[in-house]
């Protein structure tokens, strides 16, 4: 199955040449098609594991009976995160460490099976999201532009990659003093709405670049790294100020246009740290659009985590995990607006969150409170609830089973309610639980016959 996928692969590239159109490889019976009405035909599909191989699978519903992989699947790009389109595509986007990214892109021919349709690849990803009729992938990396002593300065990396012809586009901006305060930058989560573009700017410290640039900005010399350290995605080396200066602050770029070249508009509050989730060197999305429009922006308060060493000094957030609101329409944040969640519901932080519908959120929080935040890419984060962002209120969810050991990548949103991937400690296969936005009450629903299971989303049959 690997062997095939690459073989694919390398020949789509080939195929595309250097502008990554695929056009010619692709199928000559494909016929695209608008976005749905409410009488197109559609399926339910499923991202599933099994054995190694990754597989998309079609069922009728998500709330009753077993759909298998095995003879039924359609053998796919294993991707480490799936982003449905319009119910027109669904996108397998591939991680892979801290090499380049590779994706591609299925649709559900006239038999209602997931066919492949691009492939793709594209520099490293950190966050993802979409705009208009791009998928976007985000990171930071090296620009080409450096100082007299070789330093490099960092930029901002995106991806662009079209739905409907299969075209793949590069882009970069400058990620160094972003804000105006010297640092580097990161962008967790795309969000769409109200005819603009949201995306949390996430600040990550001085470059030897940055400090060379803008000397003044250093607010302590004992934040400077004497040495290299750290490991993996937490490694630093030395002259740079590995951690952000600024942890209790929470920074939301405002794009008008269709492009990150524009200048956006800037909306800052120090009601809480930075908004996103984090695991390792992934930068999760926490800021939600409700449906009236209004923008909501998490925070786990992750500043707190950051400690001090002897070998080095880092600035030490004190902001609690709280939500903000920028309301429709504006582009500052609501100044009356603000939730400690760790003053209510059961006090515990926010790791990830979705929207589900009106003004409700499915939270998934830090099962062992602060403290176990504390304990970082260890930390427990099995606990859900239901936050009520008009009402203010955070209901715990219940009905999951007690045997939980996690939950699959991203959960699916329907009428009120929201579906997501549960597994369990014991012998029994993965399966949907649905969760009532209203009371939190979770459901157990359809089983996947498959190790693990990732996502669920809605496709229209391409007739």
């Amino acid at each position: 199955m690997k062997k095939n996928l690459y073989t694919r692969a390398l020949l789509a590239l080939l195929c595309a040449g250097t502008a990554g159109l695929l056009p010619s490889c692709s199928d000559d019976n494909y016929a695209p098609q608008p976005t749905p009405g409410t009488d197109a035909e559609t399926s339910y599909v499923i991202a599933a594991q099994d054995d190694g191989t990754s597989y998309l699978i079609t069922a009728p519903s998500l709330d009753e009976g077993t759909a298998t992989v095995r003879g039924t699947g359609t053998e796919v790009l294993g991707g480490s995160y799936w982003v449905f389109k319009n119910q027109n595509y669904v996108f397998s986007l591939v991680y892979n460490k801290g090499g380049a990214g590779t994706g591609a892109s299925y649709y559900l021919n006239a038999a209602g099976k997931p066919t492949e349709r691009y492939l793709y690849e594209f520099n490293r990803i950190t966050s993802y999201g979409t705009w208009g009729d791009k998928v976007l992938t985000v990171s930071t990396g090296d620009s080409k532009t450096t100082d007299v002593d070789g330093n490099i300065a960092q930029a901002l990396l995106f991806n662009y990659l079209d739905e409907n012809t299969g075209g793949q586009t590069e882009g970069s901006i400058d990620a160094e003093n972003f804000l105006g305060n010297g640092e580097k930058v990161t962008f967790a989560g795309l969000e769409e709405a109200n005819g603009k573009l949201y995306t949390s700017v996430v600040p990550m410290g001085m470059s030897r670049y940055g400090i060379g640039q803008w000397p003044d900005k250093v607010t302590d010399p004992e934040l400077v790294a004497k040495a290299d350290g750290g490991s993996a995605s937490s490694s630093y080396t030395a002259g740079t100020i590995p951690s952000t200066q600024y942890p209790d602050r929470a920074w939301v770029a405002i794009y008008s246009g269709s492009s990150f070249a524009e200048k956006p508009v800037i909306a800052s509050t120090d009601k809480i740290g930075f908004a996103c989730g984090r695991h390792r060197s992934q930068y999760y999305q926490t800021i939600w659009a409700a449906d009236n429009g209004d923008l909501y922006v998490f925070s786990p308060g992750y500043g707190r985590t950051f400690t001090s060493s002897a070998d080095l000094k880092k600035v030490i957030g004190t902001k609690p995990s709280g939500v903000v609101r920028i309301r429709k329409g504006a582009t500052e944040f609501d100044p009356d607006y603000y939730v400690n969640f760790e003053q209510i519901g059961t006090q515990h932080p926010v790791f990830r969150c979705w929207h589900i519908s009106g003004t409700h959120f499915l939270l998934q929080l830090y099962s062992d409170g602060v403290e176990g935040m504390m304990q970082g890419k260890d930390a427990v984060t099995n606990e859900l609830a239901v936050f009520d962002a008009e009402a203010k209120t955070v209901v715990p969810v219940t009905g999951l089973p007690a045997d939980l050991a996690g939950f699959g990548g991203e959960p699916y949103g329907e009428n009120g309610a929201m579906y997501i991937a549960v597994t369990v400690t014991g012998g029994d296969k993965p399966a949907f639980y649905k969760i009532d936005a209203a009371t939190g009450r979770a459901t157990k629903g359809l089983v996947i016959d498959a190790e693990s299971v990732a996502t669920a989303g809605k496709l229209t049959v391409r007739k």
